[in-house]
């Protein structure tokens, strides 16, 4: 990705989504340019990025109709829908990353993608449905209210599902979600590792059953923002939902301790006067207390956006309650960890 390359503004990006959206057929693939902030994590983790070659699913050489879709999995515990973005120019030879993207309790994955402008990326990009609820809600694993439908299992059935039928790069498999979607990509870090690269919540809801049961033995790419005025899931921490929760900062510690990361620094990283501060764990796996894999960092980031609320920094339409910067992107930020951070992850052929 060429620092030079201009920024797309956010009206615009709002307008091709939408326009793709409507009309079921997703744009030209366009890698979401850097900012500053994300642009300098590229440079100093990203060495892999272009030195780990394609890992292409049993799906490739399947052809595939581009769009944006709802579609439907049968799993043990029952149907389950979702939606799968194509991009228009998806060749069947060629492997693309792959992202799954976690709503927030009460929303859904058409909401979801909407407001992150993920569908634009250069990859294919999944949008899974919580179970609905006797309230009307759709929630994840990992929180209070949740139901109790095996969503671990769901995940991994849908990736069989779509790496079978897609041209998927296995060294590019990700997981990002919001709020209660957030605490789901912390039960998936924990439950469903082998699965995925690296791993990016936004506002995450981390409440115990969140973690329960977690093993931090193993080197994890994560990356988390949260805004430190977040009125429904502080950002140091509190008492919600009739459990109490930590902090983002120690939630997201044991991933850098199990990563044996040497050096944390801070650095302001905002524009246009935007107040965000990047915390990086850094000169990971070097102690004997994990074995990062050959080719594979294990780096673990903190975006801290003063004053944000629960909400999808960068946001293209209404995302949650509380200030929403427009300078800081979180979908330009995770896009950029992502390509920063691949790594092998077991596909259905491996299991």
């Amino acid at each position: 990705m060429s620092s030079t390359t201009k920024r797309i503004t956010a009206t615009l990006l709002a307008a091709a989504a939408s326009l793709a959206l409507l009309t079921g057929t997703a744009g030209p693939a366009t890698v979401v340019p850097a900012t500053a902030a994300t642009a300098d994590t590229a440079q100093t983790t990203g060495k892999n990025a272009t030195t780990m070659p394609a890992a292409p699913s049993a799906g490739c050489g399947t052809e595939q109709k581009p769009g944006n879709d709802e579609k439907t999995i049968t799993t043990a515990d029952s149907e389950r829908s979702f939606r799968i973005n194509i991009p228009r120019d998806y060749d069947a030879s060629t492997p693309l990353p792959l992202i799954m993207g976690f709503h927030g309790n009460g929303s859904d994955g058409a909401e979801f993608q909407n407001y992150t402008g993920l569908p634009q990326l250069p990859a294919i990009t999944v949008f899974p449905d919580g179970v609905l609820k006797d309230d009307g809600k759709r929630s994840w694993q990992g929180a209070p209210y949740a139901s109790d439908a095996d969503d671990v299992a769901f995940v991994d059935d849908l990736l069989d599902e779509v790496e079978s039928e897609h041209c998927i790069d296995l060294n590019r498999i990700f997981a990002t979600g919001k709020s209660n979607g957030g605490g789901m990509v912390s039960v998936l870090a924990c439950h469903l590792r082998d699965r995925f690269s690296a791993f990016a919540p936004v506002a995450g809801a981390y409440y115990p059953q969140s973690t329960e049961g977690c093993d931090y033995s193993t080197p994890t790419p994560m990356l988390a923002i949260h805004g430190t005025g977040d009125a429904t899931m502080h950002y140091d921490g509190g008492h919600r939902q009739g459990e109490d929760y930590p902090g983002v900062r120690d939630w997201i510690q044991p991933w850098a301790d199990a990563s044996d990361c040497e050096k944390e620094t801070e650095r302001q990283v905002g524009r246009k006067g935007e107040d965000v501060v990047r915390t990086q764990w850094t000169q990971c796996g070097a102690g004997s207390h994990s074995a990062v894999k050959p080719g594979r960092s294990a780096a673990v980031e903190l975006y801290s956006v003063a004053d944000g609320g629960h909400v999808w920094p960068g946001e293209l339409v209404y995302s949650g309650g509380g200030y929403a910067t427009k300078d800081f992107s979180a979908t330009d930020t995770i896009w950029n960890f992502f390509l920063s951070h691949p790594g092998a992850t077991q596909g259905p052929d491996q299991k």
